[in-house]
């Protein structure tokens, strides 16, 4: 029997044990997390199981797949043991007969658990498998960069956002007035994706060994505003928004200019993508402030946001 809970990623399938007389080793289930899972997250995996009276446990084993990872055997001590295997971190104090703590899931994490139980007295033996997907999704929110908090009809909006995180690198959209910029927009550009690790910077691949950073540029160039770039109250809002492949979860940051019909039109030089804006502070009496990130305190911030792309 397969049971799906509706809003869970969790699939329990119940399997016949290796020796059962139906008395003495009773399985009741494997449990886990309602929820989706996503990176970063901890999971507790409980394993019920019942023994008949005069019986005692001889040992609980853990496996990832065909690997096993983690035995808890009470004769022994101290009675848990873990055997350490990529992507699958246990704490083991937190852990004991009957449950399992897995801390900071990551995609490979993902796969068949299996908890098997063996009795002392009856040599019984039965498990449980439970397959668990890890969703990948960004971990932080994106930063855009040399924004300016106020625009002139004609002027030049030249700006990036970039999003750094590890693993998997993340897709970036522009949103402009809740309006979805498509990758193929000539106002839009897809910088390549640049990975770092501990010893070295490369493009467009990963180094084996090390868990690489990657770092994801998307540019926006409007060539000239006009009044139909503000929405109501006479603002520009602009949004981008990160997710990882196949991930329904995103990450975002918004930062609104606003239309000042008093500004003549005058745009600074294009920035190094990657970095932040080092132009100088503009002349005094020039009411056009030097370009910001979306974390300067001259713009109006939202960070964190969920937003769901239009179509």
């Amino acid at each position: 029997m397969s049971v799906v809970g509706p809003s869970s990623r969790w699939t329990l399938t119940i399997l016949m044990c290796w020796t059962c007389s139906g008395q003495g080793l009773v399985m009741r289930g494997l449990e886990g997390p309602t929820q989706t899972v996503t990176r970063g997250m901890d999971i507790i995996l409980h394993c019920r199981y019942d023994l008949e009276a005069g019986d005692r446990l001889y040992a609980v084993k853990w496996f990832h797949g065909t690997r096993e990872f983690y035995r808890f055997q009470p004769e022994l001590q101290p009675p848990s043991r873990s055997f350490p295997i990529e992507d699958v971190y246990v704490d083991v104090e937190s852990s004991n007969a009957e449950k399992l703590v897995i801390r900071h899931v990551v995609p490979g994490t993902s796969g068949i658990y299996r908890c098997e139980v063996s009795a002392e007295e009856t040599f019984e033996t039965d498990y449980r498998e439970m397959n668990i997907t890890i969703e990948d999704a960004p971990m932080a929110d994106p930063v855009i960069y040399n924004i300016q908090s106020r625009y002139a009809i004609d002027d030049e909006l030249r700006i990036n956002c970039t999003y750094f995180d590890y693993g998997p690198a993340s897709r970036l959209h522009w949103i402009i007035n809740g309006q979805l910029k498509s990758d193929d927009d000539d106002e839009v550009t897809l910088y390549p994706t640049r990975w770092r690790t501990p010893s070295a910077a490369v493009d467009s691949q990963f180094v084996s060994g090390a868990t690489p950073e990657a770092t994801t540029t998307i540019g926006l160039h409007i060539k000239r505003l006009t009044r139909q770039h503000f929405g109501s109250g006479n603002q520009l809002t602009v949004v981008c928004t990160a997710s990882s492949i196949g991930s329904a979860h995103r990450r975002s940051s918004a930062v609104k200019a606003v239309l000042d019909e008093g500004l003549s039109s005058r745009q600074g030089p294009l920035v190094n993508p990657l970095r932040p804006s080092t132009a100088a502070p503009t002349a005094a009496g020039d009411k056009r402030r030097s370009p910001q990130t979306s974390t300067g305190q001259s713009l109006i911030i939202t960070r964190g946001e969920t937003h769901t792309l239009p179509s």
